[in-house]
């Protein structure tokens, strides 16, 4: 395992570093902590595009970036954790499509979504399915030369300002009597669909969303792949995704540590600054070895995985360690801030309230862990 990032490693986290400090985040500072317009986004995507994260994941040779899991890694690290977010929206969806679409959807869209031109979005979980894709109730059936869609989606991230959603949905039963997953292309303006927004308490300037499909039409040339693969393809690209969403929460995890460490250094009492009381200095050295720990982790399971190994246990260990380590570090600087640290006024709260929302997405934490359960034993907790 490497410790340090190489020379171009480095140069690309400096310069999305420094983009981030004079561009996108005083631009985001400027706007409302509520779900940016449609407009917004798209013109975010497009300043992010040149930096690769849009298409990280899409080979060079089909019109992506084909970046290093590691230097993905280093893009979700340092840019804003709601760009991170909405970016992760072309990102995964042009990975997903990569494995299976059509010559037509990839001559369509891929430019598209690679520039942000177009955006994305995911539509997978149900209020009966999350992590077990095998219930999900969404049925896709043929129709001459066209799928007709008939479901309801929750937590679509995207969703009210996509122009197209990849869909999971079943396409029948297998022998065991699961459902054959596969995926569909909706684009809104050929086949219309509704959303009912979905408020959060953090990262209030993403988009989620209730979807929901009603005899919904799509063209035949959309499907992705064949039906009953999309179980593979989607724990795939949640193997490289899930290190990527805890290396967001290093990303607020270090913003805490900063403005905890300048806190104590400016605030007194008692006549000397907090930063030279003991119980002080425990809660800032507990916040940087967790910032520090979280980091290490999430570029180890990176790592692997551009070695060409499987790091299912260290990509699982990476996202419920790193999620869980960023809320205890806002918190935590709420706790050095005193008072202030729970104004909405001052800004750490919504460190505290976005870091929560990151333990949920792609496996929550106990689901992490009992996939990182089964890697240590070889057992399932879930299926025999």
């Amino acid at each position: 395992m490497r410790l340090e990032f190489d020379d171009e490693e480095e140069l690309l986290r400096t310069t999305a570093r420094e983009f981030t400090e004079k561009e996108l985040q005083p631009y985001l500072d400027a706007l409302p902590d509520a779900p940016m317009p449609r407009e917004t986004v798209q013109r975010i995507m497009r300043m992010v595009a040149p930096l690769g994260i849009l298409s990280a994941r899409l080979p060079s040779e089909a019109g992506g970036a084909g970046m290093s899991y590691v230097q993905l890694g280093i893009l979700y690290e340092e840019l804003p954790a709601e760009v991170a977010m909405d970016a992760s929206g072309n990102d995964l969806a042009l990975f997903r499509l990569h494995h299976g679409c059509t010559a037509e959807v990839r001559d369509r869209y891929v430019e598209g979504l690679a520039s942000g031109r177009l955006l994305a979005g995911s539509a997978i979980s149900e209020p009966g399915a999350g992590s077990d894709l095998s219930s999900i109730s969404t049925k896709a059936r043929r129709e001459d030369d066209h799928y007709v869609v008939t479901g309801t989606k929750i937590w679509s991230s995207q969703a009210a300002v996509a122009d197209v959603l990849l869909v999971a949905a079943s396409f029948g039963t297998d022998e065991r009597g699961r459902a054959r997953i596969g995926r569909l292309l909706v684009d809104r303006t050929q086949s219309p669909f509704t959303i009912r927004p979905t408020e959060m308490i953090g990262l209030r300037r993403h988009h989620m969303a209730e979807v929901t499909f009603d005899d919904c039409v799509v063209p035949g040339t959309h499907l992705v792949g064949e039906p009953g693969e999309g179980t593979e393809v989607y724990a795939l690209s949640w193997l490289s995704h899930r290190p990527c969403i805890g290396l967001i929460a290093v990303h607020l995890a270090r913003e805490a540590l900063a403005r905890s460490l300048a806190h104590a250094r400016q605030r007194t009492q008692f006549g000397r600054p907090i930063g030279s009381f003991q119980l002080v200095q425990h809660l800032l050295v507990e916040m940087s070895t967790l910032v520090d720990t979280s980091r290490y982790l999430c570029y180890r399971a990176l790592h692997l995985l551009d070695a060409g190994k499987p790091a299912r246990y260290e990509s699982a260990v990476a996202k419920a360690y790193a999620t869980e380590a960023a809320v205890k570090v806002t918190s935590m600087a709420m706790q050095v801030h005193g008072a202030m640290g729970l104004s909405v006024e001052l800004g750490v709260e919504k460190l505290f309230r976005d870091a929560r929302m990151l333990t949920i997405p792609d496996g929550t934490t106990q689901i992490q862990q009992l996939i990182a359960g089964r890697e240590l034993l070889g057992l399932s907790a879930v299926r025999g």
